[in-house]
């Protein structure tokens, strides 16, 4: 499987640089990571507990790091393995300036995973790296923010000095029919918002390529994907979880029909699948199977095979 992944930080290379090489803030920075401990030159022993769906595993095993070039490249390979398969990996991390206080950090490599872990396919597995790296990103940027490196002075087009900062914004939003305001980065994507800053973890993130459907949210009654969606761009909207459906402690009718029809397993495709299903309904009141279908084919279950879920919606059509 291929790995690739780039973001530009508000750094120099050589700050950058710094911290990648600082093993006990690499070791907090990084996603799962539990031990990092050098045993040899640029050699290390590592342990990472990572969630792979409803799955869980740690994997232990050994890092290097290879042909190195200060501030600006460097190689590294893992060998681990864990009780449900093991992974060799091996990816290039190239630091490139692209203005005097700006980096783009980027890699690219390739990934070879086996034994059951293999058996998640390239779709399940390509989510899990793809969440791990921009968690890495964003860890790593909250540390370059905290570090007090010698401000660094850009020449804007105007000849005025002046020191790039990243822009925040205050947005106003009608959330689960409560007001709120929250600021956010420019670049913060919705569903991290959420789950983060507001801590609606009913909002999952299964893929960060639009593809499975878990961060489903109601943005103005319609069902969007907010991992698709600039937080930015919710100003001013009215916003719907999972933990909204509810009532009085009353189920909302497809909450009732996935409960009542078994339309559920594990539970983390269920919050997207459920919004997904109150945009149709609301848009058709008694859809037939193949309604149903199309409209959830933007929604991946692992585990029910969706009959149930289908007969879910169907108890709920005939109870709103």
């Amino acid at each position: 499987m291929e790995l690739k992944g780039r973001e530009i930080f508000e750094a120099t290379p050589s700050q950058i640089w710094s911290i990648l090489m600082d093993i006990p803030t690499l070791a907090r920075i990084t996603p799962g990571v539990s031990r990092l401990e050098e045993i040899g030159d640029n050699e290390f022993d590592a342990i990472a507990d990572v969630k792979i769906g409803p799955v869980r595993a740690s994997f232990k095993g050994k890092l290097n790091l290879t042909d190195l070039i200060e501030s600006k490249q460097f190689n590294l390979n893992v060998k681990q393995n864990s009780k449900i398969g093991n992974v060799d990996a091996k990816v290039g991390l190239r630091l490139s300036p692209t203005s005097a206080t700006h980096t783009e950090l980027s890699f690219d490599g390739k990934a070879n995973f086996s034994g059951t872990l293999a058996s998640k396919g390239a779709r399940v597995l390509s989510g899990v790296v793809s969440s791990l790296s921009k968690q890495f990103f964003k860890e790593l940027a909250i540390e370059i923010e905290n570090r007090d490196f010698p401000e660094v002075i850009a020449e804007s087009d105007n000849s005025n000095h002046r020191k790039h900062t990243n822009m925040s914004h205050e947005i106003n939003i009608n959330l689960n029919g409560k007001d709120v305001s929250v600021s956010v980065e420019a670049r913060d994507l919705l569903a991290d918002v959420l789950r983060d800053k507001l801590r609606l973890t009913g909002t999952h993130i299964g893929c960060d390529t639009s593809s499975c459907g878990a961060c489903t949210i109601l943005m103005d009654g319609m069902a969007v994907k907010s991992c698709t969606l600039l937080a930015v761009q919710a100003d001013g909207s009215s916003l719907t979880t999972v933990e909204g459906l509810a009532k009085d402690g009353e189920l909302h009718p497809i909450q009732t029909g996935f409960k009542e029809e078994h339309g559920l397993q594990c539970g983390f495709c269920t919050p997207g699948m459920m919004l997904t299903a109150i945009d149709l309904l609301k848009r058709n009141s008694n859809p037939d199977e193949h309604q149903i279908r199309e409209a959830l084919e933007g929604n991946f279950c692992r585990c029910t095979g969706y009959h149930n879920i289908v007969k879910a919606v169907q108890h709920a059509a005939s109870l709103m």
